[in-house]
């Protein structure tokens, strides 16, 4: 699997809307600022991978999970460990439903 490939649009969004600098931001604001900026393609691929990665989060792919969060922390310098992945998979999800 390419991680880099595979997951673009969940590092953009890290990158863009949830990066460090955000260090006191709700995630829910970060994921509404980002469906209202973006063309409705981008969110869409987005769902898309939220949806492998809840299949990495409950497969408990320690491995992939350590490749993705090295990719998100890349630019955007926010940890992602799996502990937090239900939280982020769960939110995500529910405002990503309708696109």
């Amino acid at each position: 699997m390419d991680i880099r490939k595979e997951f673009e649009t969940l590092q953009y969004f890290f990158d863009s809307y949830y990066n460090q600098t955000f260090f006191d931001a709700k995630l829910e604001d970060k994921f509404l600022e980002f469906l209202n900026e973006e063309p409705k393609w981008v969110p869409k691929a987005l769902k898309q991978e939220i949806q492998k990665l809840e299949q990495i989060y409950n497969n408990k792919d320690l491995e992939t999970w350590k490749k993705i969060e090295e990719l998100v922390h890349e630019n955007s310098m926010r940890y992602f460990p799996y502990e937090d992945g239900k939280e982020f998979i769960e939110i995500a999800s529910k405002l990503l439903k309708n696109v």
